[in-house]
């Protein structure tokens, strides 16, 4: 079966499978969406990290390194604080059973082991860096990240220096906190995270 996306008009080529595939940029991002069913996308032999939703597999061009650079000083900071019995973890899959959906938040905060291959329970924070893709950040991962039971999320935005936390009321997020400079402290449930927002950011 072919299979195809609108893409801001120009088409990719590279995805290599096979004779009338052609998949293109639907939004100014740099996102790749398939349009697929998910029975399709679990049975994909794809190497490129992609996720799962609104009916198409999504694969992300190259982070920035400053987007990689933010990620990795938060997950130290979240790293020197976990209670016994979690884990931080990085672009782990998480898949509630029956959802049908796939996302891979840039960092979670996590009661279940690994020996799974994708998480199916809420995570105890859910963090989104923000890169070029600040509509599904902002919008449709918020959105699902809520209906799936994540008690809080933060959207950490480099571009505007700012950290937006929400907390879960009935399965919508509700903005808790807006954090735009200096030293202050995150929370998720009772942890509290100290984070110099000049240094992440610098």
């Amino acid at each position: 079966m072919s299979r195809s996306a609108t893409i801001s008009g120009e088409a990719d080529t590279s995805r290599g499978d096979g004779p009338g595939v052609t998949a293109m940029r639907t939004t100014p991002d740099d996102l790749l969406r398939i349009p697929m069913s998910w029975d399709d996308y679990l049975a994909l032999d794809d190497p490129r990290p992609s996720e799962y939703y609104g009916g198409a597999q999504v694969i992300q061009g190259s982070p920035t390194f400053r987007h990689q650079k933010v990620i990795q000083r938060l997950e130290r900071h979240l790293g020197d604080g976990l209670a016994d019995g979690t884990d931080v973890i990085g672009g782990w899959a998480w898949s509630p059973d029956g959802s049908r959906e796939a996302l891979k938040p840039d960092l979670m905060v996590i009661t279940q082991d690994g020996e799974d291959d994708h998480l199916t329970v809420p995570p105890l924070l859910v963090v989104e860096v923000v890169s070029s893709n600040r509509k599904d950040d902002y919008v449709a991962k918020t959105q699902r990240y809520a209906q799936w039971g994540a008690p809080t999320y933060w959207i950490v935005d480099p571009r505007d220096r700012v950290i937006v936390t929400f907390r879960n009321d009935g399965g919508t997020f509700v903005e808790s906190a807006r954090h735009t400079d200096g030293a202050v402290v995150l929370a998720y449930g009772d942890v509290e995270v100290p984070v110099d927002l000049d240094a992440l950011f610098a």
